[in-house]
């Protein structure tokens, strides 16, 4: 009984914490990393963030925040020469987050969205129209110190775009990125270091006193 009421008041102090914190304390936590498509692996592109958040080093609690990137391009193999993309990858929707006092952390499920801007083919461009893949759902977990968070998801899937979007380009872009050979590796610069574990503080303030 004592450690469960630990444990959702502690939850609820998280939250009380983050909400106090006030929108003066939010900030947008640069964002590095790794992102592999069907088998494809790519660096983040530079300039990416979440936010705008906020930690509270007493709870542990991440405040919602927004994974945002600016457009990228990357490159994929094909039969027909090397197929290249620019492409830009978001959030639609918001996350939170906790760290727990062993430094395992975790974000709400996110929902991103891969939005395909151009294409082309040995040089040659492809007119693909509106060509975006949503939603694409993302759990992040990992570990949290002073010098970041470092989180990951291996295996999300990417659903496959409608036959007839893309310009007409539906199969041959679906077969490059579709799929669940995923992986994305995040680090979230910036001071999360672990709250200290707080359980203890209600063994004795809420359990009463032998022999009563």
């Amino acid at each position: 009984m004592t450690k469960r009421f630990g444990a959702c008041a502690r939850r609820g102090f998280a939250a009380a914490a983050v909400l106090a914190s006030g929108l003066a304390a939010a900030a947008d936590f640069p964002v590095s990393g790794t992102l592999t498509f069907n088998g494809n692996a790519g660096v983040l592109p530079d300039g990416g963030v979440f936010g705008p958040s906020a930690y509270a080093p007493d709870s542990g609690a991440i405040a919602s925040g927004r994974f945002t990137f600016p457009q990228a391009t990357a490159t994929f193999s094909s039969g027909i020469g090397p197929v290249l993309v620019t492409y830009r990858l978001g959030q639609s929707d918001t996350s939170s987050g906790q760290v727990e006092a062993d430094g395992a952390a975790a974000l709400t499920p996110a929902s991103m969205r891969l939005e395909i801007l151009a294409v082309s083919v040995g040089g040659f461009p492809l007119d693909v129209g509106t060509c975006t893949f949503e939603p694409i759902a993302v759990a992040l977990a990992g570990t949290a110190s002073a010098a970041g968070l470092d989180l990951a998801d291996d295996g999300f899937v990417i659903p496959p775009v409608a036959a007839g979007s893309c310009g007409g380009f539906a199969d041959q872009i679906n077969a490059a990125i579709a799929g669940s050979d995923n992986r994305i590796e995040v680090h979230l610069a910036g001071d999360f270091t672990p709250p200290a574990d707080g359980d203890l503080v209600f063994a004795d303030g809420f359990d009463p006193a032998p022999g009563r």
